[in-house]
């Protein structure tokens, strides 16, 4: 943990941010390994099936992406008050919710897959392929509920380094199996959604056994049934994960949406379109890596009292995410006709694709203050103001979301889609200059 009384300048903020956003473009590139690996099984169909199951799935993980985000502030406001004891209860808190919802989500998406999968309105024989593919990752998804309450604990204690060593065992054994599974043994889908179960319980149980080392080299205490059970600290936890789910629940419809809307303009818009969000997921995970830093740095600093410490957390991991953003802008200009020949060898998408790429490249610059302040927000616990920007930005994107395709095609669907994160990013930084005129300067001790 980041000892007290230290600055807060960029080499803390890239101690956290660094880690982070290595393990974050991993996930990324294991993500361009599955396009890439389902984009040779010879039919856009076989892409087209893989995307929208992985993207199905991806929808409910992050839907529960509250367990990361509530627990990361959590564990901030516990370091940052030097309470080890609750830091450890946060953890098992988090754990027990994980393996309860694993077992609800398990059981809905079994029952509802059939029409949950109609929503994207692909071909039937389309709608077959990505069913079975869910179904084997199924297996998977208590792990990764759990990884995400892991990594969450970790960075909010700013210790980023045990993260990335658990994305990344778990990233390097999903690629290998991608590669063994679908193409050497010839098992195609299910070879990668076995691949990927696999990949999240190893993932899994070494962030538990990390999370274990640690609390036995600090000789903390387990948590007994009474600090589990602490209800007010509970109803805490409920109210923050609840805000979050919310949030969380309006962004995935957004890109359900564009999803589904893409879908409808045939199988051909729907395959380049998701290898184009395979753009944004690397642009994504490297601008997300350094919300991680504002969401330690400032929820420890605030926590401590110190806001100093946070007006400076806040401004200089505002500056290096936009930083961000025109970086990934450029490599998406310069580089995305190469990703787009090596990510598929079917000449329409790659078409199709090309034609939008000046979209992907757009994206990163006007995403970019969404990431940094939900980082914020996430780190101080403003749940209930993410919530409520959410809302307002989804209300603004809904009538150009269902109008433009119509009148564009998938030109208006993407200026819909960039409007999103544009209404988003102008709410939040309204409600953060909002929240930020009540705090006012107290007796400081830095926590960072």
């Amino acid at each position: 943990m980041t000892e007290a009384g230290s600055a807060v300048d960029s080499r803390a903020i890239w101690r956290i941010a660094g880690p982070m956003i290595l393990s974050n473009l991993s996930v990324a590139a294991l993500g361009a390994v599955d396009t890439g690996v389902a984009g040779h099984l010879g039919s856009a169909g076989s892409l087209a099936a893989a995307a929208i199951g992985g993207q199905l799935l991806s929808y409910f993980v992050w839907c529960c992406g509250f367990l990361r985000m509530g627990t990361t502030g959590l564990s901030a406001g516990a370091a940052g008050r030097g309470d080890r004891p609750e830091g450890a209860a946060v953890l098992g808190r988090g754990l027990a919710l994980a393996l309860g919802l694993s077992a609800l989500l398990g059981l809905g998406l079994t029952v509802t897959l059939p029409w949950l999968l109609a929503l994207f309105g692909p071909a039937p024989a389309v709608r077959d392929l990505a069913a079975g593919y869910v179904l084997i990752r199924l297996a998977g998804l208590p792990a990764a509920l759990a990884v995400l309450v892991l990594v969450g604990w970790f960075v909010g204690r700013g210790e980023a380094g045990l993260p990335l060593a658990m994305i990344l065992a778990t990233n390097l054994v999903n690629a290998g199996l991608d590669l063994l599974l679908a193409l050497n043994l010839g098992l195609g889908l299910d070879g990668l959604a076995i691949a990927s179960a696999v990949a999240d319980w190893t993932g899994c149980l070494i962030g538990l056994a990390a999370a274990l080392r640690t609390l036995t080299r600090e000789r903390t205490p387990r948590p007994g049934r009474r600090a589990l059970g602490d209800w007010p600290a509970i109803a805490r936890m409920a109210r923050i994960n609840g805000d979050i789910f919310v949030r969380t629940l309006l962004l995935i419809g957004g890109f359900a949406l564009f999803m589904s809307l893409a879908g409808r303009l045939g199988t051909t818009q729907l395959a380049a379109t998701a290898l184009l969000l395979t753009f944004f997921s690397m642009a994504s995970q490297g601008l997300d890596g350094m919300a991680y830093a504002a969401e330690s740095l400032a929820g420890r600093a605030l926590a401590a009292g110190d806001l100093a410490g946070f007006d400076r957390a806040v401004r200089m991991t505002g500056i290096w995410t936009a930083a961000l953003g025109v970086l990934a802008a450029l490599v998406f200009a310069l580089a995305g006709p190469l990703l787009i020949q090596t990510l598929t060898d079917l000449d329409e998408v790659r078409r199709v694709a090309g034609d939008l790429l000046p979209y992907v490249v757009a994206l990163p610059l006007i995403a970019w203050a969404c990431f940094w302040l939900d980082g914020v927000f996430i780190g101080v616990t403003w749940s209930g103001a993410m919530r409520d920007a959410m809302l307002i930005a989804f209300a603004i994107h809904l009538g150009p979301a269902l109008v433009l395709p119509d009148m564009m095609g998938a030109d208006g669907l993407w200026i819909a889609f960039l409007g999103l994160f544009a209404a988003r990013g102008l709410a939040m930084a309204g409600w953060y200059l909002a929240r930020r005129r009540r705090l006012s300067p107290q007796p400081q001790r830095s926590s960072i």
